[in-house]
């Protein structure tokens, strides 16, 4: 069986490294680069405070906890599952939160959040983009699958020194990067 050539990061930097130094143009490997927006910047107490918020309403979804569910929310706050509002305000939580318990049917699931981009931040106002995991798991802990993957969109609200959400939106993961220009056509 024939083998294609072999092309690692390594001999393609050191190829770009010698085209360069002898005059001969090379075409960037990502023409986007040039194109990309500059990180928002949001100071570390504030990216430490909105990714905390985001660990307990992991923990008190994951564990039926009403008031600290509650909590992490404006009272006017929003959920929204795959373009449908299931909360709108806190007394929306408890049936809520018991749907979602009734859904496990005696099993458990984590919310595991991460790789979060923040954008559109002003000091009282940040959206979060941040990709989920949902792992299901039976009672005995041995029988444990993968049961939904994809993005949160977070908006959020600093209320004093609290930042809560004023909207949390669950999309499927679809491949793409919610924040970017999208080309039109």
């Amino acid at each position: 069986m024939e083998q294609g050539p072999d092309i690692s990061r390594r001999r393609l930097a050191i190829a770009a490294m010698g085209s360069a130094l002898t005059g001969i143009a090379v075409p960037t490997a990502t023409p986007a680069a040039a194109t990309r927006r500059a990180a928002t910047h949001v100071p570390a107490d504030d990216k430490l405070s909105i990714i905390e918020l985001m660990a307990r309403y992991a923990w008190a979804y994951d564990t039926s906890d009403v008031a600290g569910f509650t909590q992490t929310f404006t009272a006017d706050g929003i959920i929204e599952i795959f373009g449908n509002v299931l909360v709108r305000g806190w007394h929306d939580v408890p049936a809520f939160l018991a749907t979602a318990y009734e859904m496990r049917k005696g099993n458990g699931w984590q919310h595991l959040t991460d790789h979060h981009v923040f954008e559109e931040y002003d000091g009282k106002r940040c959206t979060v983009y941040s990709y989920y995991l949902m792992p299901e798991g039976d009672p005995s802990g041995s029988n444990v699958h993968l049961r939904a993957m994809g993005y949160y969109v977070s908006r959020c609200v600093k209320i004093g020194n609290d930042w809560l959400f004023s909207k949390r939106s669950v999309f499927r993961w679809n491949g793409k990067k919610p924040w970017a220009e999208q080309p039109s056509g």
